[in-house]
């Protein structure tokens, strides 16, 4: 499996998809971590190797914002069934649940519209305001906003989000190379898109909604290394313990096998199996495991760079899946 998936990636960077990867797969051998090929061209023509940190685009969802809100769920702080409304009396939509968010069914839309002409309030009040496409519960649709909420919902009953997922998620973890807004030199960071309005994206948060709410959201805003989400994904394999330390309950992975809405579970993909999972980010990033083989799998890449139009690395990605969940 790992040579397959070596020889593949190396095929998509010789073809043009993308300039280089970061990957790692874990065994219950060992783990296998590799760095093939650059961050980009001309000036970001440099090498990838250990230092080098990813924006982590909606990968930020599970990593960040599922795990936390399953530590809350797991002490009852909050609980699946709670509607988003106790939490935020603002919000127009007195029916939808935190269920119903972590499982993208709530009959939020995707996206909001006419983005790029909001400042950061008009894009709060967007959200709390969006206008529903389906009945909660009734259909799937991937969404952002609905993750935005789930970062809102942990601000309101811990404080800041981030401060939140540093403290419960990433300190734990020694994931020190892990976090929104990191201050690190900036050539550590790999390029993302090129924006007209913004340059060349770099150490900076690549989604928009993320951008106007300074970098920190439920949704997006997470920059990470290949080291540390490896120990991320060794967490999970080892259902919630890492180290010694006891990250999530164990019962959190019974949550995980016993929810199927539309191929998807609580913040995860499912893949083909009950316990197969993964999740993508837009900027090329994705993380995967197989609880029954007790493998995983981290893939990053800067898909974006310099345009966001090269779609080829998504099919490229789901073929990277198909070699790790069936070899």
């Amino acid at each position: 499996m790992i040579k397959k998936i070596a020889e593949y990636i190396d095929s998509c960077i010789d073809a043009g998809d993308i300039y280089g990867a970061s990957f790692s797969v874990i065994t219950p051998k060992g783990i296998n971590q590799y760095y093939h090929g650059k961050q980009g061209k001309d000036e970001f023509a440099i090498g990838l190797d250990p230092s080098m940190i990813y924006d982590l685009a909606s990968v930020t969802k599970v990593v960040g914002t599922t795990t936390r809100v399953f530590q809350l769920l797991s002490d009852h702080t909050i609980r699946l069934d709670d509607p988003v409304a106790r939490f935020l009396p603002g919000f127009a939509h007195k029916e939808i649940t935190i269920q119903q968010l972590l499982l993208h069914n709530s009959g939020l839309p995707a996206d909001i519209e006419n983005l790029n002409t909001m400042n950061r309030e008009d894009l709060i009040a967007a959200v709390y305001n969006a206008k529903l496409l389906n009945r909660p519960g009734e259909k799937y649709v991937y969404s952002d906003v609905g993750y935005i909420i789930l970062g809102w919902i942990i601000r309101a009953v811990d404080g800041a989000l981030a401060r939140s997922i540093q403290d419960h998620v990433l300190y734990p973890l020694a994931m020190t190379n892990t976090g929104y807004n990191l201050n690190r030199p900036k050539v550590r960071f790999v390029p993302t898109e090129f924006d007209p309005r913004r340059g060349q994206i770099q150490g900076q948060v690549h989604d928009y909604k993320a951008f106007l709410l300074n970098g920190e959201s439920g949704h997006a805003g997470l920059f990470s290394t290949l080291t540390d989400l490896t120990v991320y994904i060794e967490m999970m394999l080892n259902f919630g313990e890492y180290q010694g330390k006891r990250v999530l309950d164990e019962n959190v992975f019974d949550w995980l096998g016993e929810y199927d809405a539309e191929g998807r579970t609580l913040g995860w993909e499912r893949y083909n199996g009950r316990h197969q999972y993964l999740h993508t980010g837009y900027t090329g990033t994705a993380v995967a495991f197989d609880l029954d083989r007790q493998v995983g799998l981290v893939l990053l890449t800067n898909r974006v760079y310099p345009t966001s139009e090269n779609r080829v690395w998504n099919r490229d990605r789901q073929h990277v899946f198909d070699l790790f969940f069936n070899d």
